[in-house]
């Protein structure tokens, strides 16, 4: 069965939004990304594949381990 591919944001305004990592329950598929807790929705900022993509996501959008929730 294929799936289709979210659509990636790349122009993310993460000023007031919480950043964190969904895991799909069913398919075990992870995506990071940024919650606006006003609206309810998450924006999606990349596929997470392995750690390296942890720490890439981390990197690029200057945050730490803490600062991550997992929903």
């Amino acid at each position: 069965m294929l799936v289709a591919k979210k659509e990636v944001s790349k122009g993310i305004d993460i000023l007031n939004k919480k950043p964190m990592i969904r895991k799909n329950q069913s398919t075990g598929e992870m995506i990071a990304g940024f919650l606006d807790p006003e609206t309810g929705i998450f924006e999606t900022a990349m596929e997470i594949n392995d750690e390296r993509d942890i720490d890439e996501f981390l990197e690029e959008y200057d945050l730490s381990v803490v600062m991550i929730s997992k929903m």
